[in-house]
């Protein structure tokens, strides 16, 4: 895997978790979805600044945008996923309290 391939499976990866279209992606860097497109078919390649945005509107910082992991549960967790965590469990607990 290139280094642009690995960037552009953790993007799409990282945007998948957020539940962003690429629109939403482009709204929260001042960009065009136009232009996240050709990055994530390999026809561009962001500028330094613009990794900063997009890791930024990721919540996460932007290496993880770099790093060869091939699962995603090998990625840290960001803070929406910790909350999603959090309030499943609390609806878990909630279920089991109200049954007993």
């Amino acid at each position: 895997m290139t280094f642009q391939e690995l960037f552009i499976s953790n993007l799409k990866d990282f945007r998948k978790i957020h539940k962003f279209s690429q629109a939403k992606l482009a709204e929260l860097c001042e960009s065009s979805q136009a232009y996240i497109a050709e990055i994530e078919v390999g026809k561009k390649f962001p500028s330094p600044d613009m990794i900063e945005k997009i890791a930024s509107a990721l919540e996460i910082e932007s290496y993880c945008l770099f790093q060869n992991n091939t699962a995603t549960n090998n990625r840290p967790l960001t803070p929406l996923q910790k909350q999603e965590i959090i309030s499943k469990i609390q609806e878990a607990a909630s279920k089991i309290i109200n049954h007993y």
